[in-house]
Parts: C-alpha cells; structure tokens; sequence
C-alpha cells in the first residue's frame, strides 16, 4: 500500500471514531431524554420543525461515520466513467410495397 493511501485510510480511521462517538451521543442523548424530546417534539406548531432538524442531524452525522468507516477499510466507490461507444449504423432501407391498380375484366 502507498504512503499516501495509508495517510487517507488513516484520516479516514480518526474521522470514523469522531463521527461514531458522535452518532452514539446523538442516540444516547435521545433515549436519555426522551421525556423532553417527546413533550417537545409533539406540541405542535413550529416545535414540529424539531423532529425534522433531528433527523436532519442524525443522517448526516450517521452518513459521514458509515462513509468514513467504509474508507477506513479500504472500500471506495468507482471513480472511473465507463462509457460505451456503440458503433454508428445506418438504418437499414426498408422496402415498402407500392400499391398497383389491376383491372380485371
């Protein structure tokens, strides 16, 4: 592995810890409390703006440390762009019957 990939798997690895501690103190801090957050989060109004912003808060904070984990172990998504160049055809000629005018007697 290269000096450089080791320094990202490393960052990656401090970044992981930080936001893991912090997704577990977000859910300690919701179950701990959850007698505030329950009168708080049902009032109504614009307290209904509350239970928004919290979910708003745990999926980033929970993103970063599921992304940062995944680099810390060395898996990465493509980078690359695969594009497929389909070869340029004509399109084929078709023949259309041409109507004839027959007199029978």
């Amino acid at each position: 592995m290269t000096k450089l990939a080791e320094q990202k798997r490393a960052k990656a690895l401090k970044a992981a810890v930080i936001f893991g501690l912090a997704t577990a103190a977000c859910y300690l801090a919701v179950f701990a409390n959850s007698g505030l957050v329950m009168t708080y989060f049902t009032k109504g109004g614009m307290y209904a703006l509350l239970p928004v912003g919290t979910a708003f808060l745990f999926s980033f904070v929970h993103g970063a440390f599921t992304g940062n984990f995944w680099s810390a172990l060395g898996i990465e998504a493509s980078k690359k762009v695969t594009r497929v160049e389909l070869p340029a055809t004509q399109p084929a000629k078709r023949v259309r019957p041409r109507p004839r005018l027959s007199l029978s007697a």
